[in-house]
């Protein structure tokens, strides 16, 4: 199915770059996954918002320029404000919120409502999939790195209304948070991660998802209570081999505490019904 969620919109893609409608702006920025060549949309050459990965710059038509200030869009009950970026993104990843339904049915389970839901979001970036649980009544806490990312994410949760939501902001590297959090004891129902392939804490810690994902993943697994609902690891890096990352976790934590796990591709479908990669995520069901 197309998605159009959010006043979001998947047009085309191929050749190496996806053209999309988001909050009534037409975008074309690269993307890894659009192999294929284009389905021909009319709508190619027409773009508001053109980026250059070449030299990270983006070129804006004049009557997208004044629109900017104000670039939103609303899903779910959870506004989010949209700005380009020097790294080619815009403040959203529309291929996640696919997994919002499984985690609120999942959080559920037994429970009238998720008010007594704690979540540890990791590399939480701007908080969609912070506010959408939080709306819903989980305890969230959300950390990132950056410390801009994470004040994006708290004038996204002011939009959305949510000011008073039971959500703690975090500007903390995530290893060095989730090993402070195994020292003392805290423990958590459900974690999410969706980790960069590469990058930097806020101590310039060093970042390498095929070095240290396992040992972060570890370390996640002794935060889980006994009231334990899921782990969801999301992310666009290529060259991770989730099968063997849940046989390292089986060796490490145990088969009988890893939960059941389920392996899909993050995908959007464009106007043609298309079907585009959009990276991975990796379910651990309790």
């Amino acid at each position: 199915m197309q998605c159009t969620e959010g006043n979001y919109e998947l047009i085309d893609f191929g050749n190496g770059r996806k053209l999309e409608k988001v909050g009534g702006l037409i975008l074309c920025r690269p993307c890894p996954g659009a192999k294929k060549e284009p389905a021909g949309s009319p709508l190619w050459g027409t773009e508001d918002l053109l980026f250059d990965p070449q030299t990270g710059s983006w070129t804006i038509s004049e009557s997208a320029k004044s629109q900017l200030n104000h670039w939103s869009i609303t899903t779910r009950g959870v506004t989010l404000k949209l700005r380009p970026t020097a790294a080619g993104q815009i403040g959203i990843f529309p291929e996640h919120w696919q997994q919002w339904d499984w985690m609120t049915n999942v959080l559920q389970q037994n429970e009238n409502d998720l008010s007594s839901s704690r979540v540890l979001s990791l590399f939480a970036y701007t908080g969609a999939t912070t506010l959408f649980l939080a709306s819903r009544g989980a305890q969230v806490t959300h950390v990132d790195a950056s410390k801009p990312t994470v004040a994006w994410a708290r004038e996204n949760s002011q939009q959305s209304n949510l000011d008073a939501a039971p959500i703690r902001w975090l500007v903390e590297d995530a290893v060095r948070y989730v090993e402070r959090e195994c020292k003392r004891g805290n423990q958590y129902e459900a974690i999410i991660l969706d980790p960069p392939t590469y990058g930097h804490g806020t101590r310039d810690e060093a970042w390498d998802i095929h070095k240290h994902l396992v040992m972060l993943l570890e370390r996640c697994w002794e935060l889980l209570s006994e009231r334990r609902k899921f782990v969801l690891l999301c992310g666009h890096s290529s060259g991770v081999d989730l099968r063997s990352v849940a046989r390292e976790l089986r060796e490490h934590v145990g088969s009988n505490q890893l939960g059941k796990n389920s392996i899909m591709q993050a995908s959007l479908s464009d106007s043609y019904e298309r079907i585009l990669d959009c990276g991975f995520a990796s379910r651990f069901e309790f």
